[in-house]
């Protein structure tokens, strides 16, 4: 149905042509060095897969291996900045809950919950737990990071909502 389309699909579909035409033709490397919001939605998606493997144990949010796999091509100083303003706003903006006196997470009921969410592929705790395993054993092809950071998006504008 047409009629089932959010006022933001309809703009989307007005800006779009006008955006495109604006831009000219987009050329995405594929090995370009992602954004910072972008290594930061990857970082919480990873994350989020780990605490949900482990739910409803506290444990730590991200291992070496998984962080490597995602900040690899920035400096170490900025890698650093990276991992700990995630876990800093993760826990801040109440996404997670921090373990009593311990530097280790649990998640949050409202986390849990969008996390519960049922696909096609087992809920989306589970997609991400997979996710998570790829990047901890370095196989995440451009693709896959690419969906993560849009896996990543989507948790946050479902959060947001409850």
């Amino acid at each position: 149905m047409a009629s089932d389309r959010s006022p933001l699909d309809l703009l989307m579909e007005k800006v779009s042509p006008v955006l495109a035409a604006a831009e000219g033709p987009r050329n995405i490397d594929p090995g370009a060095v992602p954004s910072m919001r972008e290594l930061f939605l990857e970082l919480m998606v990873v994350s989020l897969g780990n605490l949900f493997g482990k739910t409803p144990l506290p444990a730590t949010l991200f291992d070496r291996a998984m962080m490597r796999a995602v900040v690899s091509g920035i400096d170490d100083a900025e890698a650093s900045k990276l991992t700990t303003r995630t876990e800093d706003w993760m826990r801040q903006e109440g996404v997670i809950r921090a373990a009593e006196g311990q530097k280790a997470y649990t998640l949050n009921r409202p986390s849990f919950a969008v996390l519960s969410t049922a696909t096609a592929e087992g809920n989306l705790g589970e997609v991400m737990e997979r996710i998570t395993r790829c990047y901890a054993e370095q196989k995440t092809p451009p693709e896959l990071r690419r969906y993560t950071r849009e896996l990543g998006a989507y948790f946050m504008s479902r959060i947001a909502r409850s």
